[in-house]
């Protein structure tokens, strides 16, 4: 089921992120997606999931971005992920964000074939240099869980996949982000890939809690006087 909203005032606690976009695929369809770059007429919804129908490495990048997200200043990206190529020598399958076309996106995908999760940007059609976060043992038609949060403001990004993580600060993370706003979604490098349980959130502001805390605490004390 697809859902889009924006939350705007969720008190529960600042570590409670609001859901903007969220889909299971089992409707059977991607309404609400589209295709661009490599083969962007290849990517379906098939048994419950978004599959991009693929073959072997074609050292292009094949997106598939979500029509009523532009990227938050603030935000985390949840999917479960599995690549199958044909050839079963390459695997990349990943997330990308601040996309503004196919010279200018930021990524982070997972390499099987070097067992590591590579992040980077493109601007101008000029790739950044790549940072990684190891994981032994990557295989293909293996599914992952792969999340990441990004904070522009603080320049703090998350990356957690397959029971391993790291964090990316300060001038690593501007090389990984150096695109803001845009589209963001999932990506094969045309392989065979598999997608399911997308979820994107926005993590408010500290000062935005407090704000709303305030005004609550302001109504309740107006209440109790009464």
């Amino acid at each position: 089921m697809k859902i889009f909203f924006c939350i705007f005032l969720s008190i529960v606690s600042y570590a409670n992120a609001a859901i903007i976009f969220s889909d299971d695929f089992n409707d059977g369809n991607m309404l609400g997606w589209t295709g661009s770059g490599y083969s962007a007429s290849s990517w379906q919804a098939s048994g419950g999931m978004l599959k991009f129908n693929g073959g072997s490495y074609s050292g292009v990048i094949a997106f598939c971005g979500i029509d009523a997200i532009t990227t938050p200043s603030n935000f985390t990206m949840d999917a479960d992920i599995k690549i199958a190529p044909a050839d079963s020598n390459y695997g990349h399958v990943g997330f990308f964000w601040g996309y503004q076309d196919t010279s200018n996106f930021n990524t982070a995908y997972l390499r099987t074939h070097s067992d590591h999760v590579t992040n980077w940007s493109m601007v101008g059609g000029a790739q950044s240099s790549e940072s990684y976060l190891n994981i032994p043992g990557a295989a293909n038609n293996s599914w992952y869980h792969m999340h990441i949060e990004v904070n522009y403001a603080t320049k703090v990004m998350l990356l957690e996949f397959a029971g391993y993580s790291t964090t990316f600060t300060g001038s690593t993370f501007d090389l990984i982000n150096r695109n803001t706003g845009g589209k963001m979604g999932v990506i094969t490098a045309g392989e065979v890939g598999y997608f399911d349980n997308v979820v994107i959130s926005i993590i408010p502001e500290p000062g935005t809690w407090i704000l709303c805390l305030a005004a609550l605490a302001g109504i309740f004390i107006s209440k109790m006087r009464k």
